[in-house]
Protein backbone atom coordinates (compact mmCIF):
# COMPACT_ATOMS: atom_id res chain seq x y z
CA UNK A 1 0.00 0.00 0.00
CA UNK A 2 2.73 2.53 0.76
CA UNK A 3 4.24 2.04 -3.11
CA UNK A 4 1.07 3.88 -4.62
CA UNK A 5 2.16 7.40 -3.94
CA UNK A 6 5.20 9.39 -3.09
CA UNK A 7 6.12 11.64 -0.26
CA UNK A 8 8.82 14.81 -1.39
CA UNK A 9 10.43 15.96 1.74
CA UNK A 10 9.06 18.89 2.19
CA UNK A 11 11.84 20.22 4.61
CA UNK A 12 14.04 20.09 1.83
CA UNK A 13 14.91 23.09 -0.50
CA UNK A 14 14.71 22.93 -4.13
CA UNK A 15 16.64 25.22 -6.38
CA UNK A 16 14.75 27.80 -7.92
CA UNK A 17 13.72 27.95 -11.46
CA UNK A 18 14.47 31.13 -13.26
CA UNK A 19 14.49 31.97 -16.60
CA UNK A 20 17.39 32.51 -18.54
CA UNK A 21 18.52 36.39 -19.28
CA UNK A 22 18.58 35.93 -22.66
CA UNK A 23 15.43 34.18 -23.20
CA UNK A 24 13.71 36.98 -21.41
CA UNK A 25 15.35 39.74 -23.11
CA UNK A 26 14.39 37.96 -27.03
CA UNK A 27 10.83 37.37 -25.47
CA UNK A 28 10.62 41.07 -24.93
CA UNK A 29 12.33 42.09 -27.75
CA UNK A 30 9.87 39.75 -30.02
CA UNK A 31 6.94 41.32 -28.17
CA UNK A 32 8.11 44.52 -28.79
CA UNK A 33 8.22 43.71 -32.54
CA UNK A 34 4.95 42.54 -32.65
CA UNK A 35 3.54 45.51 -30.92
CA UNK A 36 5.44 47.78 -33.71
CA UNK A 37 4.30 45.86 -36.81
CA UNK A 38 0.29 45.88 -36.03
CA UNK A 39 0.70 49.65 -34.71
CA UNK A 40 2.19 50.60 -38.24
CA UNK A 41 1.11 47.36 -40.28
CA UNK A 42 -0.78 49.44 -42.74
CA UNK A 43 1.85 52.12 -43.50
CA UNK A 44 4.30 49.53 -43.95
CA UNK A 45 2.13 47.63 -46.01
CA UNK A 46 1.56 50.50 -48.24
CA UNK A 47 5.18 51.80 -48.34
CA UNK A 48 7.00 48.34 -48.46
CA UNK A 49 9.51 49.49 -45.94
CA UNK A 50 9.60 45.88 -44.30
CA UNK A 51 8.50 45.44 -40.21
CA UNK A 52 9.89 45.50 -37.01
CA UNK A 53 12.07 42.19 -36.54
CA UNK A 54 14.58 41.27 -33.54
CA UNK A 55 18.32 42.25 -35.21
CA UNK A 56 20.45 39.35 -35.59
CA UNK A 57 23.10 38.87 -32.49
CA UNK A 58 21.33 42.23 -30.70
CA UNK A 59 23.18 42.60 -27.64
CA UNK A 60 26.44 41.22 -28.82
CA UNK A 61 27.19 43.30 -31.99
CA UNK A 62 29.62 45.96 -31.36
CA UNK A 63 31.84 44.81 -28.45
CA UNK A 64 33.73 42.37 -30.43
CA UNK A 65 35.16 44.59 -33.15
CA UNK A 66 32.92 43.63 -35.34
CA UNK A 67 33.46 45.21 -39.30
CA UNK A 68 30.34 44.94 -41.20
CA UNK A 69 29.94 46.87 -44.69
CA UNK A 70 28.05 49.79 -44.71
CA UNK A 71 24.54 48.17 -46.16
CA UNK A 72 24.61 45.61 -43.13
CA UNK A 73 24.99 48.55 -40.31
CA UNK A 74 22.68 50.48 -41.85
CA UNK A 75 20.42 47.42 -41.03
CA UNK A 76 21.25 46.12 -37.70
CA UNK A 77 21.61 49.28 -35.94
CA UNK A 78 19.79 48.80 -32.01
CA UNK A 79 18.22 45.83 -30.62
CA UNK A 80 15.39 46.24 -33.13
CA UNK A 81 15.69 45.64 -36.90
CA UNK A 82 13.26 48.79 -38.41
CA UNK A 83 11.63 49.73 -41.55
CA UNK A 84 13.76 51.46 -43.71
CA UNK A 85 12.13 54.98 -43.00
CA UNK A 86 11.80 55.00 -39.18
CA UNK A 87 13.54 57.73 -37.84
CA UNK A 88 14.53 55.87 -34.14
CA UNK A 89 17.03 53.23 -33.41
CA UNK A 90 15.52 50.85 -30.52
CA UNK A 91 17.35 49.61 -27.31
CA UNK A 92 15.08 47.15 -25.72
CA UNK A 93 15.50 45.99 -22.07
CA UNK A 94 13.51 43.26 -20.30
CA UNK A 95 13.60 42.63 -16.41
CA UNK A 96 16.20 44.59 -14.59
CA UNK A 97 13.23 44.76 -11.86
CA UNK A 98 15.42 45.51 -9.12
CA UNK A 99 15.81 49.06 -10.98
CA UNK A 100 14.25 51.35 -8.37
CA UNK A 101 13.41 54.72 -10.16
CA UNK A 102 13.37 56.39 -6.34
CA UNK A 103 16.91 56.46 -6.24
CA UNK A 104 17.57 58.37 -9.72
CA UNK A 105 16.67 61.10 -7.66
CA UNK A 106 19.77 61.77 -5.73
CA UNK A 107 22.38 61.27 -8.59
CA UNK A 108 20.83 59.79 -11.28
CA UNK A 109 20.92 55.90 -11.81
CA UNK A 110 23.85 54.04 -13.41
CA UNK A 111 21.70 51.03 -14.73
CA UNK A 112 19.52 53.76 -16.67
CA UNK A 113 22.46 55.65 -17.46
CA UNK A 114 24.23 52.63 -19.15
CA UNK A 115 21.00 51.90 -21.23
CA UNK A 116 20.92 55.75 -22.57
CA UNK A 117 24.56 55.43 -23.75
CA UNK A 118 23.98 52.31 -24.89
CA UNK A 119 21.28 53.52 -27.22
CA UNK A 120 23.09 56.60 -28.19
CA UNK A 121 25.80 54.82 -28.97
CA UNK A 122 23.63 53.09 -31.89
CA UNK A 123 22.20 56.30 -32.43
CA UNK A 124 25.39 58.38 -33.35
CA UNK A 125 26.47 54.92 -35.66
CA UNK A 126 23.14 54.65 -36.75
CA UNK A 127 22.05 58.37 -38.08
CA UNK A 128 18.64 57.69 -36.04
CA UNK A 129 17.15 59.13 -33.15
CA UNK A 130 17.49 56.68 -29.93
CA UNK A 131 14.33 55.41 -28.66
CA UNK A 132 15.01 53.12 -25.20
CA UNK A 133 12.11 50.68 -24.62
CA UNK A 134 11.94 49.06 -20.98
CA UNK A 135 9.70 46.23 -19.48
CA UNK A 136 9.80 45.18 -16.36
CA UNK A 137 8.44 41.98 -15.16
CA UNK A 138 4.34 42.25 -14.99
CA UNK A 139 4.94 46.83 -15.42
CA UNK A 140 4.04 48.64 -18.26
CA UNK A 141 6.71 49.62 -20.87
CA UNK A 142 8.43 52.71 -20.54
CA UNK A 143 10.23 54.70 -23.23
CA UNK A 144 12.56 57.05 -23.35
CA UNK A 145 13.06 59.72 -25.70
CA UNK A 146 15.36 62.85 -25.70
CA UNK A 147 13.87 66.14 -24.45
CA UNK A 148 14.68 67.70 -27.80
CA UNK A 149 10.87 67.45 -29.08
CA UNK A 150 8.89 70.25 -29.14
CA UNK A 151 6.86 70.93 -25.38
CA UNK A 152 3.64 70.61 -27.61
CA UNK A 153 4.68 67.03 -28.20
CA UNK A 154 5.08 66.61 -24.25
CA UNK A 155 1.52 68.44 -23.53
CA UNK A 156 0.12 65.00 -25.49
CA UNK A 157 1.52 62.60 -22.78
CA UNK A 158 -1.02 62.64 -19.58
CA UNK A 159 1.93 61.64 -17.99
CA UNK A 160 6.07 61.80 -17.89
CA UNK A 161 9.23 62.11 -16.02
CA UNK A 162 12.16 63.97 -17.03
CA UNK A 163 15.25 62.05 -16.86
CA UNK A 164 18.28 64.66 -17.34
CA UNK A 165 17.84 65.41 -21.41
CA UNK A 166 15.56 62.55 -21.42
CA UNK A 167 11.83 62.35 -20.93
CA UNK A 168 10.22 58.91 -20.31
CA UNK A 169 6.52 57.96 -21.11
CA UNK A 170 4.57 54.69 -21.36
CA UNK A 171 5.02 52.96 -24.40
CA UNK A 172 1.60 52.43 -25.59
CA UNK A 173 1.26 56.31 -24.83
CA UNK A 174 4.24 56.87 -27.08
CA UNK A 175 2.60 54.73 -30.06
CA UNK A 176 -0.61 56.44 -30.30
CA UNK A 177 1.37 59.87 -31.65
CA UNK A 178 1.03 60.41 -35.49
CA UNK A 179 3.15 58.38 -37.86
CA UNK A 180 5.14 61.41 -39.22
CA UNK A 181 6.45 61.45 -35.50
CA UNK A 182 7.89 58.04 -36.13
CA UNK A 183 8.81 57.46 -40.26
CA UNK A 184 10.32 60.18 -42.65
CA UNK A 185 6.75 60.81 -44.81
Amino acid sequence: MNDDFEVEPIWEKKPKKGIKTGQKGKRVERDLCKELNKRFSKLIAKNSWGHFSRSVGSGNRWGQGVHLPKHAKDTFYGDITCPENFLFVIESKGGYNDIDLNFAFDNGHKEIDNFLKQVLDDSKRSGRKPLLVWKKDRKPRLAFIQMEFQSSTLLQFKYFMRYNDWVAVLFDDLIKLDDDFFFNL
